[in-house]
């Protein structure tokens, strides 16, 4: 269960969240709020099972708190807290549609713990058939979709008893990522023409929105009409919501289903891709090898085998291109890849993390790979002896005038056949290379010492700061004063 606490006085705050803890150490505080303001800024980033919250509080008053709670969030219970016992107060509150009202006065950790369980025994009422019919529709789907043999008939009262009210009749499939505000985004987007939504759970990562054209809504007098229309829809959709959306062909039978589902799921991944698969393969099936792919990559990586963890990584974005894998399977994973990389060898891969976390198609994602590859390739001593003692005097330099010439020198080497060497291997540019290092030794600095912005871009190189603060933002995406600790307000 995840609990808020709402009140201005500290020492109250303490005092409830300490209740709850000594009753339960199972439940999450999500935080603590001195106000109604703060209370709403953190239910619009964390939604919470249940809220305690004062009545008596500046500007926003408990019982307008509890008003937009309930009105906002109406699954989270509100437990009121008040000094004052007298009717009028509990009146107000159990009108505002309060689950509990308690006198500060005789909060204890044993009364908290009579008032938790009472508030979970109600959940439990209140939700149970709700939850019910849930659980029902995506065990439902979940082994229509895993029916390979086909032997699922479908028909609307076989779906009616497991809480799907879908008609025989037209209707569509979404397919959207599992982001906060996205199924939201979605239905408030779906327009009087569609109804009786389906929300199924795919998995962790994905969730299929099922839908039928309303019988009473517009009629349309030739099917080109009814598909301008639908592709109005879907492009109305697409703008309220975050990644990409994925989409089914109008049925007209329900036996087709789990063929709807798995069109949604593919076009979803087209879009990533940016161009339409062609795999025989089953969609859960790729999705599965892919993880074993990257699971093979990361174990290589942890054994130091770092030809084999290229040729693996290699294998899996390759499968991923080939197959039209698992989009948000294959983000996922090579993610958590870039990091175990991390751990195990000093590559410079604060922009590979950037890349991937904020690929939004697969070419994208793809050169993200591609540093991935290169870092590999440097632990495994793949580079030319040119290009690493070209690096290691770089290492050696980079704060200072250094130019491609006094490299070149160094390693006795034509300027442009180093240039061009340099790019083949490393996968930079000498100038992108070494701007690139300046800045992850200035980001070093401003963590972890207290030296003036003016003196952290002289001591890697880059003394004007004004052009340093530019490429520092669109290195790391803030300003390099946004990296400095923040000095606490004195309010003496």
């Amino acid at each position: 269960m995840k609990i808020l606490v709402v009140d201005d006085e500290a020492l109250i705050n303490q005092y409830v969240v300490q209740c709850i803890r000594d009753t339960d150490s199972n439940v999450q505080i999500v935080g603590t709020a001195a106000s109604g303001e703060k209370a709403l800024r953190i239910l619009r980033e964390t939604p919470v099972d249940l809220a305690f919250v004062d009545i008596s509080m500046p500007k926003m008053d408990g019982l307008e708190l509890l008003r937009t709670i309930k009105a906002e969030y109406p699954s989270t219970m509100v437990v009121m807290l008040t000094c004052h016992d007298e009717f009028e107060y509990a009146r107000q509150a159990i009108q505002n549609k309060a689950d509990n009202y308690i006198l500060k006065s005789e909060l204890t950790p044993e009364y908290m713990k009579k008032v938790l369980e009472e508030l979970r025994s109600s959940r439990k009422r209140s939700g149970l058939d709700r939850q019910t019919g849930l659980l029902k529709q995506n065990d439902y789907l979940k082994k229509l979709m895993s029916d390979s043999g086909g032997i699922y008939v479908i028909t609307e009262e076989n779906l009616r008893k497991n809480n799907i009210f879908l008609r025989d009749d037209g209707f569509i499939a979404l397919c959207f990522q599992n982001i906060s505000g996205n199924l939201e985004a979605v239905l408030a987007a779906t327009e009087a023409d569609y109804e009786n939504p389906v929300v199924y759970a795919y998995n962790d990562d994905l969730t299929v929105l099922l839908l039928n054209i309303r019988r009473t809504g517009q009629q349309w007098d030739t099917f080109d009409a009814l598909y301008t229309d639908l592709d109005r829809y879907f492009q109305n959709v697409r703008k309220q919501m975050t990644g990409h959306l994925g989409h089914s062909r109008m049925f007209f039978r329900m036996a087709r289903l789990g063929e709807a589902i798995t069109e949604a799921l593919e076009a979803h991944n087209d879009a990533f891709y940016l161009e339409k698969g062609s795999s025989e393969a089953p969609y859960a099936e790729r999705a599965a090898h892919l993880q074993k792919l990257m699971t093979q990559t990361a174990i290589r990586i942890e054994e130091g085998n770092w030809e084999a963890a290229r040729s693996a990584l290699l294998e899996a974005l390759e499968y991923a291109k080939r197959q039209h894998a698992d989009a948000v399977t294959l983000k996922r994973t090579i993610r958590q890849v870039c990091a175990v990389l991390k751990e195990h060898c000093p590559a410079e891969l604060d922009t590979c993390e950037r890349r991937l976390s904020q690929a939004e198609d697969f070419p994208a994602l793809e050169a993200g790979g591609a540093l991935l590859l290169e870092a590999m390739e440097r632990q495994s001593g793949a580079y030319s002896a040119a290009i690493s003692g070209a690096l290691a005097f770089m290492e050696q330099h980079y704060a200072e005038d250094l130019t491609l010439n006094m490299v070149a020198d160094h390693v006795f080497l034509n300027r442009e056949y180093l240039s061009r060497r340099f790019k083949q291997e490393v996968g930079m540019t000498f100038s992108e290379y070494l701007t690139a290092h300046r800045l992850k030794r200035a980001k070093e600095l401003l963590e972890t010492t207290g030296l003036r912005i003016s003196e952290v871009a002289a001591q890697v190189g880059i003394p004007n700061i004004s052009y340093f603060s530019t490429i520092f933002r669109k290195e790391f995406g803030c300003s390099p004063s946004d990296l400095r600790p923040k000095k606490p307000k004195d309010f003496s």
